[in-house]
């Protein structure tokens, strides 16, 4: 099966940037609900895939997910208020329209950040989750302020690094039969 991920850019987004990475599940992909695991995650599960995070909590308004994710990406924090937009056992795509980037931790910039994950099965007792993050910036001058101070470059690469590791790790733990 080939990744179907949304991407979410559009005219709107022209000065967005989008990271993706694979990691390695040892576990059948019919086994991994990616919608339970992010309903059911918790500030310290959260907590856990980076030392940059922050702090989480999430809720249901009249049946969507709602989740606030504070992180710190470089020398950068970053609010992200999110909206879970399409779900499935195998595909949940959020989308934070009005992400707080506070750049220098000083300046602060409305960004809109995607946050996408996907299970594809590799054989038949393994399969990969693939991982999309970004940020959409107002405009070109902001763009580039950010991928000079590392949010849009280096720092959210690497962060993506290491949480989408984490995040495969936590998911075949919770669901190991």
């Amino acid at each position: 099966m080939k990744a179907m991920l949304k991407n979410q850019m559009s005219p709107d987004t022209k000065y967005g940037v989008r990271y993706v990475e694979s990691f390695s599940i040892s576990l059948p992909a019919e086994q991994i609900d990616l919608y339970k695991w992010i309903v059911e995650m918790t500030e310290p599960d959260y907590k856990s895939y980076s030392t940059a995070h922050v702090a989480m909590n999430s809720y249901f308004e009249n049946g969507v997910l709602f989740m606030t994710n504070v992180e710190n990406i470089g020398t950068d924090m970053v609010v992200q208020h999110y909206e879970l937009k399409n779900h499935s056992a195998q595909h949940v795509q959020l989308y934070s329209a009005k992400s707080e980037a506070f750049i220098m931790r000083w300046f602060r910039v409305i960004v809109g950040v995607p946050w996408e994950m996907q299970i594809i099965p590799k054989s038949s007792d393994t399969c990969e989750l693939i991982c999309l993050v970004g940020a959409d910036y107002p405009n070109l001058f902001i763009k580039t302020a950010a991928w000079l101070n590392g949010l849009g470059g280096t720092f959210l690469s690497k962060h993506l690094s290491k949480e989408g590791k984490a995040f495969a790790n936590d998911i075949e733990r919770k669901f190991r039969r």
